[in-house]
């Protein structure tokens, strides 16, 4: 015998979207919900999902769209942060509450934080009688929320809201359900696509990025910088008397001082700069509006790494090219940088240290 289910009004259902409540009439005014045009809506969502896999884009377009065939004043969608899982960040906006794009709200307060810890769907007529809100805003007076769970982890909340006390009614509350269904399903496929376009992008063992993404980013970021008329910088970097590492103790001391040596390039670039594998022991740096004197900087702090275990530090040398004073294209560019680095290699092997 199946258990008897709780209603879809205090419990979202973990069973494929159903079919929106009949029409209602909203005491508050907002007068009868149609069911065939929210059929018609949540069809547009299906089709819409398949469509777009970048999740930026992805939920901006449903919120507007959302709001377009609801008539609500705004609609959000906050979303746990991945580096900060104590925290929801509303990730789309539409309406009212644009502005709120990019706010962090903690999970565990205010009427977000009720969705995430209960599962359920919440109804509140008016907010600014309800103690539980943690950001009070003078122009909304009314909201419905609902979770977004993946096999019962809540991963978000999507709510929408209205200028009036009590404008909505159990209807919206249902329509707003469904879509958090179907938009839950979206988030994770193109969750997916993003990690999987990470890790065709990624090198395996370091973490960095890997040699094909390199040159797309470097492709791109020479057209930026010949459009703005501002200089670009690339590094090849070799590490010097690897060979001596792996031949006394072995490719599996070798791999575990490439990725010290990765996490150290890592530490010692800006956020917005790109480091890449170039192979073997070989590393590549794309630094954006950077001069060579600059770049300068950055290599000095990458001097030396010191790595555990290891009885001396090791050290780089390394070849700079900027553009467009060296070349305008990458082809000439990474000629210009290898160039150097062979001459950089040849005085380390010669008994100078690199400066």
């Amino acid at each position: 015998m199946q258990k008897q289910t709780k209603s879809r009004r205090t419990r979202a259902s973990v069973g494929p979207p159903a079919a929106p409540a009949a029409p209602q009439v909203d005491p508050g005014g907002a007068g009868p919900v149609a069911t065939d045009k929210s059929l018609a809506f949540l069809s547009r969502l299906a089709t819409e999902f398949t469509a777009v896999l970048s999740l930026p884009d992805l939920l901006e377009h449903i919120m507007r769209v959302l709001r377009e065939e609801t008539g609500f004043d705004s609609c959000t969608l906050a979303l746990i942060d991945e580096r900060s899982p104590e925290v929801l960040i509303v990730k789309a906006a539409s309406g009212l509450r644009e502005g709120f794009r990019g706010l962090a709200i903690p999970k565990d307060q205010g009427l977000h934080g009720v969705v995430m810890r209960t599962g359920e769907p919440l109804f509140v007529p008016d907010m600014h009688a309800d103690s539980r809100v943690y950001r009070r805003d003078t122009r909304i007076r009314s909201g419905i929320y609902v979770p977004l769970s993946v096999r019962r982890r809540q991963i978000g909340v999507l709510s929408a809201h209205r200028e009036r006390v009590g404008a909505f009614t159990m209807a919206d509350l249902d329509v707003l359900t469904v879509v958090g269904r179907y938009l839950t399903g979206a988030v994770e496929v193109a969750r997916l696509h993003d990690q999987l376009k990470d890790l065709a992008a990624t090198d395996s063992l370091t973490g960095l990025a890997n040699r094909r993404c390199f040159f797309e980013r470097f492709t791109n970021e020479i057209a930026r910088s010949r459009r703005k008329d501002r200089p670009v910088t690339v590094v090849l970097l070799d590490l010097n008397g690897f060979k001596a590492v792996n031949d006394a103790h072995g490719h599996a001391k070798g791999d575990e001082v490439l990725i010290w040596v990765g996490e150290a390039i890592s530490k010692a670039i800006r956020s917005y700069d790109l480091a890449a594998r170039f192979g073997g022991d070989e590393f590549i740096l794309m630094l954006p509006e950077t001069t060579k004197e600059q770049a300068a900087q950055v290599l000095n702090r990458l001097h030396s790494v010191e790595v555990p275990g290891a009885a001396t530090n090791l050290s780089f040398s390394w070849g700079i090219a900027v553009f467009p004073v060296d070349g305008e294209d990458p082809e000439r560019l990474l000629q210009v940088a290898d160039h150097r680095l062979y001459s950089m290699k040849e005085r380390f092997y010669d008994g100078e240290t690199p400066a």
